[in-house]
């Protein structure tokens, strides 16, 4: 067997409160993905916006699953809210620079 890359994977949760008055509690999940780069050589992170868990609206539960969260953003589009720009908003200001340095050192920590 020959490795010839490795990448480091992680999940990264945020317990957020946003909506009018945050009404709407939930647990927003980045995957981060992390490389030294073959044309570079420098290490590198990619994080993407996985998921939404835990959610709950006005202290009440949503239930959980593609289904369940899907129906609780369709629910409130007829209300006139947009979740899901809602939710990329809040999700887009969580990470920060300073946090993405402190995570590719756990590649070369771990490597």
């Amino acid at each position: 067997m020959k490795i010839t890359n490795k990448t480091l994977m992680l999940n990264i949760e945020h317990n957020v409160q946003v909506g009018h008055n945050g009404a709407i509690e939930a647990t927003l999940v980045h995957t981060a993905f992390i490389y030294r780069s073959e044309k570079t050589k420098n290490v590198e992170c990619d994080l993407d916006f996985a998921d939404v868990i835990n959610v709950k609206f006005m202290g009440i539960s949503i239930e959980e699953g593609y289904e369940g969260i899907k129906k609780f953003k369709e629910g409130m589009i007829t209300l006139g809210i947009d979740v899901n720009k809602i939710f990329d908003e809040k999700a887009s200001q969580l990470i920060t620079d300073e946090e993405v340095e402190k995570i590719k050192e756990m590649y070369t920590f771990v490597g």
